[in-house]
């Protein structure tokens, strides 16, 4: 995940909160769709990478089992 997109969400929550007029927030709102969106995304990019890599780590060490077995 990017600390990047992490700080752009902070500072949207904050500039949200202390928007003085509802155009300041509606003018906010998008962006920070956007970018949690964007965080969302990268979190799921970074679970399947793990996902991935668990999976060839059980099948080398099934792997490696079968062979000490035989």
């Amino acid at each position: 995940m990017s600390i990047q997109t992490e700080t752009k969400i902070q500072q949207l929550c904050t500039e949200a909160l202390a928007a003085k007029t509802q155009a300041d927030v509606e003018r906010i709102v998008p962006e920070l769709r956007a970018a949690l969106e964007e965080h969302i995304r990268l979190a799921k990019e970074a679970l399947s990478g793990q996902v991935t890599g668990i999976a060839v780590l059980d099948a080398t060490q099934a792997g490696v089992k079968g062979l000490t077995e035989a």
